[in-house]
Formats: structure tokens, C-alpha cells, sequence
């Protein structure tokens, strides 16, 4: 089925976030009308416009959301706490409990199209070799990845006795403007002096750029098929090494220095530590470091085939954007 989203009404949860924000503009341009959920109301200068509805809304408290999902025909589900110290009960809340309350509103409501967003790292963050859509789900230990684990095994129990016309999409390594995981703390670490690598900078990453993710996310609300997960993947596997050092040349640094990782790990629970003490944000996690460490492959090919998706920017390209972009002073 090739969804038509001319007129619609489209929910997007996490709006105000990087992907959400992109695949809003490409929403409006094939004629749909948006309903915005976002958390913080500060962080909606990109969604002042008239095609677009704001709700704030909270997705560990489901009682706030109750009526969003009315009238909409797709539901696009970003929203989910990533990197926060809190326990691991209220990345389940969020993650877990949350998702399954906004699916269930949307099986209710008769929606058409529900796009989960989950990631590749719930192949596991210690993941080697070829990964593809038939690769188990592991857990790592991480609160975020577990818990985005246990977010598809939810929405997979609903597609199968509920009904819930959902699909799955896993995006690799997003990078691009705006970006604040890959892009834009690697740069603040980078010029501060701060970036070290984690044994040589030697594990891959398959980064993709934002506005190609966007592009396969609405390809897969249009043609992918219910129940299914694509792998949303850069054409290009790169070492940790290599993609700092492209991100390092944007801005005249040449030294990246590197520790083994027993040292790195140390250093990282010391950081959460005083970072939980003093209620600031760690120089870097166990997460990042474990994130930095994976030799993964991911095949696009599932995508490719059923979708027809091909990322269009290579890292190159994407770099030179990401060059223009920091010297535009638009940030």
C-alpha cells in the first residue's frame, strides 16, 4: 500500500527532537497537516507554523496524552528518554509503558499507520559481524537499549493480537546540523580538547545523515509493510577514528588522543558519579564508550528492496553541509 498524506492529520511524538523536526517539514510539503507532541514548549522554534498543532505532553505520565491521537489517520512515535540519570523504572515508563499507551490509543482511534522508531543498538552495544532485520534483540545492560528492546516486543504483541497497523524502523548513527549526539558533542569535545578515543578509535559506525533518515522514515509510513522493521543504515561502515577526525577537520583540530577501555569505563563511572552528585552532565558515559566499541556491519537491503531506499548523501557530502552549516552562524 503506497499511503497517500495529502490532507491527512499526522501525530508526531517528540517533535521538537532532530528527526522529528526533519520529517515535519517533508510532512507538510506532501500536504499533511501535523499534530506536534513535545515535551519542553521552549524547544518548538521549528514548529511555528500553520500546518502545525503543539501539545505538550509528558510520556511518563500517559494521563497527558489522553486525547491526541483523535481525528489523526498516521502516528509517527519518536519520543523516549536516551541519556538521563534516572532509574531504570522511568526509562521503562517512557520507553515501554508510554509507547504501548500511545499504540493503544491509536488501535482505538483506527489509525492507519503507526511508525515506531527504535534503534540498532537493540542488536546490543557489544554487537560484531552482520546485523539484518532476522539478528535477536540483546540486551546490554543499558537502561535506553533494554528498554527500547522492550518497547518493540511491545508493539510486536500489539500488531499480533491487537491489530495495530504498526511498522518498525531502526536508524543507525544519525548525524548532521542540529545533531547533538554525533555531531555536535563529539565538535564540543573536540575544540574543548576533551575527545579522547576509546582503544584506537577501532570500533565502526554506520552514520547516516539526517535528513536521508527522515527520507527513509516516510518511505516507510508509505510502502512498508505492517509488522515489519527496516534497518534504516549510511551506505558506509567508518571506524570511531575516522568519522572523529572528518568532524575534527571541521573545525583545525588534528590530535585525537586514546586510552585502553578498562580505563575509559573507570573514568566514565567516576563522571556519571560526580554528575549524579552535582546534577550535571558526565564528559562522556559507559553507553558512549560501549556505543564507540561495536565492529557492526548493518545491511540495508531489507529497506532497499521494499522500500526503495537509498540514503543519498555520502560522508562527504554530509560533511560539507555540516562545514556550511557551522559557518552560516544559524545555529
Amino acid at each position: 500500500m503506497n499511503l497517500d498524506l495529502r490532507n491527512k492529520l499526522v501525530l508526531v511524538s517528540g517533535a521538537s527532537g532532530l528527526i522529528g523536526t526533519c520529517l515535519i517539514k517533508l510532512l507538510l510539503a506532501e500536504g499533511a497537516k501535523v499534530r506536534a507532541l513535545v515535551r519542553n514548549p521552549s524547544k518548538t522554534k521549528y514548529l511555528r507554523n500553520p500546518g502545525i498543532e503543539i501539545k505538550v505532553i509528558d510520556f511518563a505520565d500517559p494521563a497527558t496524552f489522553k486525547n491526541t491521537v483523535q481525528d489523526c489517520q498516521i502516528v509517527f512515535h519518536f519520543a523516549g528518554v536516551l541519556n538521563e540519570f534516572k532509574p531504570y523504572a522511568y526509562y521503562q515508563q517512557v520507553n515501554v509503558v508510554g509507547t504501548k499507551a500511545l499504540a493503544e490509543m491509536a488501535i482505538e482511534k483506527g489509525v492507519e499507520r503507526f511508525i515506531h522508531t527504535s534503534t540498532v543498538w537493540v542488536y546490543g552495544l557489544q554487537s560484531a559481524g552482520l546485523i539484518d532485520e532476522t539478528s535477536p534483540r540483546v540486551k546490554s545492560g543499558n537502561f535506553y537499549t533494554d528498554s527500547k528492546v522492550e518497547g518493540e516486543e511491545t508493539i510486536h504483541h500489539l500488531v499480533k493480537y491487537k491489530n495495530l497497523p504498526a511498522i518498525i524502523v531502526l536508524p543507525s548513527q544519525a548525524y548532521g546540523p542540529d545533531d547533538p549526539s554525533w555531531t555536535l558533542r563529539p565538535l564540543e569535545l573536540i575544540n574543548s580538547g576533551r575527545m579522547i578515543l576509546v582503544n584506537g578509535g577501532q570500533g565502526l559506525i554506520q552514520p547516516i545523515y539526517i535528513d536521508d533518515l527522515a527520507a527513509g522514515i516516510l518511505l516507510a509510513a508509505k510502502a512498508g509493510k505492517i509488522g515489519q522493521s527496516y534497518i534504516l543504515c549510511g551506505q558506509q561502515s567508518i571506524s570511531i577514528r575516522e568519522y572523529f577526525s572528518l568532524l575534527a577537520n571541521l573545525v583545525g583540530k588534528k590530535r585525537l588522543p586514546s586510552i585502553p577501555a578498562w580505563l575509559a569505563f573507570i573514568m566514565a563511572r567516576s563522571a556519571e558519579y560526580w554528575a549524579g552528585l552535582t546534577q550535571s552532565k558526565p564528559v562522556f558515559t559507559r553507553q558512549e564508550i560501549q556505543a564507540t566499541l561495536a565492529r557492526t556491519i548493518y545491511k540495508g537491503d531489507k529497506a532497499r528492496a521494499e522500500l526503495g531506499f537509498v540514503p543519498k548523501t555520502d560522508l562527504t557530502t554530509g560533511m560539507a553541509k555540516i562545514k556550511q552549516w557551522l559557518e552560516s552562524g544559524n545555529r
